[in-house]
């Protein structure tokens, strides 16, 4: 269902998810998008409780499916966009260039993202790619860990999300006892429809690929460089993704410039801050620990 639609064209867009602990986020990307992507049109799917508070900054709301939990709603993105070519992001996202671009430059694939091929090893998020690259009949499985983005049209999408929905409702036949993780489903989903990721070139970056010292960002003028500490060569990406709370004061201090330069309310950024730091510093760790202690008292 969709509604609040306030621009009439839909043949391209940028899509983003919304959760009532996150849609602070989710206003901080359309804020960046004002400025570097003036013009195009955005949606963002939503529980009814955050859609008045997310109505003055998007031309669409959609209705999230209340079936859905976590991050399984990425699976169903084709569902969501109201485009036929959308640009989908993380909420934790800032964008700094033009991103219909990148698509014409990656040949308006079906469905893409920014990834690498892997032979084995694990995943991010715990896959073993060996083994389920036996399983599926395949010698390199496509690899997008912490993308934040995904590209894709339709109706080719189709197929693509059909396939990773059908992977996430059978994921531990794929995966075994690990969490789920939208990413390697959609991994396992592009290697086996042979699709390609698109390559890094200047558009992905994380706030960790920066030296210390070195990053200039400012999303109110769609400005980011830094000096990437794989290549000590200046980089400026299209975008920057915040994940895994992995950088909590910076994205919030960031966060608090970009609402101040368009006059919104602040009010639950430091809340939102501190949360994201305690559950990626405290919460976690503390969490990790238990289990190790877990497992060596009980002999395991």
């Amino acid at each position: 269902m969709i509604s609040n639609a306030r621009r009439q064209d839909t043949s391209f867009g940028i899509l983003t998810l919304a959760s009532p602990n996150d849609y602070l986020k989710a206003i901080g990307l359309a804020l960046s998008l004002r400025a570097s992507n003036p013009g195009v049109p955005t949606a963002v799917a939503c529980s009814k409780k955050v859609q008045l508070k997310l109505a003055p900054y998007f031309d669409h709301l959609i209705d999230e499916d209340p079936t859905v939990r976590g991050f399984a709603h990425k699976v169903h993105l084709d569902r969501y966009s109201p485009f036929e070519s959308t640009f989908f992001f993380d909420s934790d996202v800032f964008v700094f260039k033009d991103v219909q671009r990148y698509a014409e430059q990656w040949g308006k694939p079906s469905y893409t993202a920014v990834g690498s091929y892997r032979s084995n090893g694990v995943s991010t998020f715990g896959l073993d790619i060996a083994s389920v690259l036996k399983k599926i009949g395949f010698d390199k499985l496509v690899v997008i860990d912490g993308a934040g983005h995904a590209f894709f049209k339709k109706p080719e999408c189709f197929e693509v999300f059909d396939l990773a929905r059908e992977i996430t409702a059978n994921y531990r036949n794929y995966a075994g006892d690990i969490a789920f993780a939208d990413e390697d489903a959609m991994a396992i989903t592009m290697t086996m429809l042979r699709l390609e990721p698109a390559p890094y070139g200047d558009f992905f970056s994380r706030y960790v690929s920066a030296l210390p010292r070195t990053l200039t960002l400012e999303p109110s003028k769609a400005v980011c460089h830094f000096i990437w500490r794989n290549t000590n060569e200046r980089f400026d990406p299209c975008m920057m993704h915040f994940a895994a709370n992995e950088a909590p004061f910076a994205y919030t201090r960031a966060l608090y410039k970009l609402y101040r330069f368009y006059n919104v309310s602040t009010d639950g950024l430091f809340r939102l801050g501190s949360s994201d730091f305690w559950t990626t510093h405290i919460k976690w760790p503390l969490s990790s620990y238990v289990r190790g202690l877990r497992r060596r008292l009980s002999g395991g």
